[in-house]
């Protein structure tokens, strides 16, 4: 059994990340029931509280449909990310946690709230992303660059383009992708890919 000053610092942990992710506070009480259960069942033994918290954070976050990457909030937490994604495995397994795997959907309002685009630009990207969906053409890729590959191609279609490195920054995914994948998106709205 550990003490109640580590737990108190995994909870100071949670605590400081979510104010640097800006994240509600049902994340944070959720992240905090899950590093609570991790400790008291010594399935993080051997782990750093750093370690802890952003594992806790990043649980609650997929649970939620938040579109956090894991190394965002290792960043957030100063944990390493190999040992995070070593606790993440073990919490996933021995405590039966349950999360949603991520939808393009989701990152897309993620992305789209923090680029401030229009309503129209984001009902067009999701029209294509439902469209990606209908042809088979999402299976196996990564739903954040799909989601920035249909807001950049929508705005384009929307003639308020927006620049790819823009982008590729505010969603963490490079430019190249994005590129590749909004000829597609392309094609999907009748124009020939170049």
């Amino acid at each position: 059994m550990l003490s109640g000053g580590f737990l108190s610092k995994v909870f100071d942990l949670i605590e400081k990340a979510s104010v640097g992710l800006n994240l509600p506070s049902l994340i944070v009480s959720e992240a905090r029931s899950i590093a609570e259960r991790a400790i008291r069942e010594e399935v993080s033994f051997g782990f750093r509280p750093e370690d802890i918290a952003a594992v806790s954070i990043y649980i609650a976050c997929r649970g939620r449909k938040v579109p956090l990457l894991l190394r965002e909030v290792v960043s957030a937490t100063g944990s390493d990310r190999r040992r995070a994604l070593s606790l993440y495995k073990r919490v996933l397994s021995y405590l039966d946690v349950r999360v949603a795997l991520p939808r393009p959907e989701d990152h897309l309002y993620y992305i789209a709230s923090k680029l401030n685009l229009d309503q129209d630009v984001v009902e067009h990207a999701f029209r294509l992303l439902s469209e990606a969906n209908k042809r088979g053409f999402s299976i196996g890729k990564n739903p954040r660059v799909l989601a920035a590959a249909a807001i950049y191609t929508a705005s384009v279609l929307a003639n308020k383009p927006l620049p790819v490195k823009n982008i590729a920054n505010t969603s963490k995914v490079t430019s190249v992708a994005i590129r590749l994948l909004s000829k597609r998106f392309f094609e999907f709205a009748g124009f020939k890919s170049t």
